[in-house]
């Protein structure tokens, strides 16, 4: 997908839809979407480092009891992570864990790798931290205050979402991890402590996210729920996110590591993305675009914001949803949507995410959980992601406009 997009990106230009200014304006515009983003990816390959995700998913199986628990905890536990950390990340790390796991237990693999998928895109739902598309909203919609305004409208429906997908996923895979017999009533993985004891002025020094990750996302939540209450100067919050990725590379000692292991093809594909949208601008296709879909201005809260989850569970089958969510914001911006609507674009956010669980195609995570499976031997085809992902997708999604139709 970023070669596509790279490529996409000098076909635009080459072509004339966009000049080679423009394209570089466009670029300069979507800057704090790709420094916020190479922050998060700096952070997520510091904790990496670290070994702080290995071991808070080992932390995570050990919780569980029996074997048939696991999917749910695994569900809850990443879910719940990924609203603060790039989903993407987490399944680098989660998946090989996941199938050491089963190994362990001599049951298959899936049930454990489909529920990373599902907790992952559910949880990330949650705030603008947890996957780029979310990203992309808090940034190009003019949200003063986009993760108060995430937390406001989403936290019920996630924190309901959450719940009945842990109840899903327990229920569908109920007996199917217990079925090798050898670990059947005892713990699937030995327990281990949240928080390592002793030793931790000396891993602080050689891994400073460990303490800087959460003291930025402090001061991120602090700054925003501050400038919400006194209605006071707002710092953007890829500002205060990229400082703190400054001050990471400053003190850590392997920072070339850590450069190396950033995402980049992901940011490659924004980069590839933005001037291709450009492009889509300048050329007229978002204003056709825009008479093609049935999405009514912000004038018809309820049709609109109807209109905005059925869209946008479906578009992102097609080309997945950050670039589902690129393509959108125009079409909404040209049609009137603004800061002074966050309901629209909460909702865009959060249905392009939770349709990532209706395909495989739907979300990024969803391929790097297949890729990393198929490398180990298990076969993750699009009919059983789709078996047991569009009824969760559809509970999901069904209560998250039921809360934001009651909430208007």
């Amino acid at each position: 997908m970023p070669t596509i997009f790279v490529a996409g990106a000098f076909v635009t230009v080459g072509a004339g839809a966009v000049s080679l200014a423009g394209a570089e304006l466009a670029l300069a515009q979507s800057f704090p979407v790709l420094a916020f983003l190479f922050a998060l990816f700096l952070f997520a390959a510091g904790l990496e480092q670290a070994g702080a995700l290995d071991h808070l998913a080992r932390w995570l199986v050990g919780r569980a009891r029996h074997p048939d628990e696991l999917p749910a905890l695994v569900f809850v536990g990443f879910g719940l992570a990924s609203a603060f950390l790039v989903n993407d990340a987490l399944v680098v790390i989660g998946a090989p864990a996941l199938l050491t796991v089963a190994r362990r237990l001599r049951a298959p693999p899936l049930p454990l790798l489909l529920a990373l998928a599902f907790g992952v895109t559910v949880g990330s739902a949650l705030t603008p931290l947890g996957n780029p598309q979310n990203l992309l909203v808090s940034l190009d919609s003019g949200l003063p205050s986009p993760i108060v305004t995430f937390l406001r409208y989403l936290l019920l429906p996630i924190g309901l979402d959450l719940a009945v997908g842990a109840w899903y996923v327990h229920r569908i895979f109920r007996g199917r991890l217990s079925s090798g017999g050898a670990s059947l009533g005892s713990p699937p993985a030995p327990a281990v402590p949240l928080l390592p004891s002793g030793g931790w002025r000396e891993r602080i020094v050689r891994h400073p996210s460990l303490v800087l990750f959460p003291g930025t996302m402090v001061v991120l939540l602090t700054v925003e729920v501050t400038a919400a209450a006194v209605h006071g100067p707002l710092v953007p919050s890829w500002e205060i996110a990229l400082a703190g990725a400054v001050v990471l590379l400053l003190a850590s000692p392997g920072r070339a590591g850590l450069v190396r292991t950033v995402d980049w093809e992901i940011l490659l594909l924004f980069a590839g993305l933005f001037v291709v949208v450009a492009g889509a601008v300048a050329g007229g296709v978002i204003g056709a675009f825009t008479s093609l879909l049935p999405i009514p201005g912000p004038g018809h809260r309820i049709p609109g914001l109807l209109a905005i989850a059925t869209t946008s569970l479906g578009g992102p089958q097609l080309v997945s949803n950050v670039p589902w969510v690129a393509l959108q914001i125009p079409v909404l911006v040209h049609l009137g949507y603004g800061p002074s609507t966050p309901l629209a674009w909460v909702t865009l956010a959060a249905a392009s995410t939770l349709a990532g669980n209706v395909t495989l195609l739907g979300a990024a995570s969803n391929l790097i959980v297949a890729e990393i499976g198929r490398k180990d031997g298990v076969q993750l085809s699009l009919t059983t992601f789709v078996r047991y992902g569009l009824p969760l997708a559809g509970l999901t999604v069904g209560i998250l406009l039921a809360c934001l139709l009651v909430g208007l």
